[in-house]
């Protein structure tokens, strides 16, 4: 073998990084993930995050879900940020967050658009290091960005619980 270059560098690459509030039935979806945690098929402690967390699919099918993404979706079309193609919704769970609990500094790639909305207020908040965003924990407040744009919260220092809800946007 011969090489004749390696380059180990960073290049600029366009992002989408959204924060806002929605309305969203908090209770609804917290009482939701406490089922889902319980749910055989859950995924807790088995990924980036270390809490208890729903299957990744949990919320796909829900109405109540899909009702409350809808003004995401018609933004994400009216703002182009699909690209002009066509997407689905990939995956949506809920995760509780409670003493000690935290999630690792991962990515959704290969996910368009990925997103997290908090259900209840909490001093833990999601960090973006790669761009110096944050997303504090407040009912309703979200985030949607790019898929590889990585994040993650410290451990949980208090003895209150965390709730929120991600999802992933796919291109077909």
């Amino acid at each position: 073998m011969k090489v004749e270059q390696l380059i180990k560098s960073t290049m600029q690459r366009q992002y989408v990084f959204v924060t806002g509030k929605i309305e969203i039935p908090t209770k609804y979806f917290i009482d939701e993930i406490e089922k889902g945690i319980k749910a055989d098929n859950a995924e807790n402690f088995k990924t980036n995050l270390v809490s208890e967390m729903t299957e990744y699919h949990y919320f796909n099918q829900n109405k109540t879900f899909v009702k409350s993404m809808l003004p995401i979706f018609d933004y994400v079309e009216e703002h182009n940020l699909n690209e002009g193609k066509t997407y689905f919704l990939h995956s949506s769970w809920g995760f509780k967050q409670s003493f000690s609990h935290y999630s690792i500094k991962h990515n959704h790639a290969p996910a368009l658009l990925s997103g997290a909305i908090a259900l209840n207020e909490h001093e833990q908040t999601l960090y973006f290091p790669e761009i110096g965003k944050e997303l504090k924990c407040e009912p309703g407040n979200f985030a949607l960005f790019s898929g590889f744009i990585k994040h993650h919260n410290k451990r949980n220092i208090s003895d209150s619980v965390r709730y929120g809800l991600s999802f992933n946007l796919m291109l077909e």
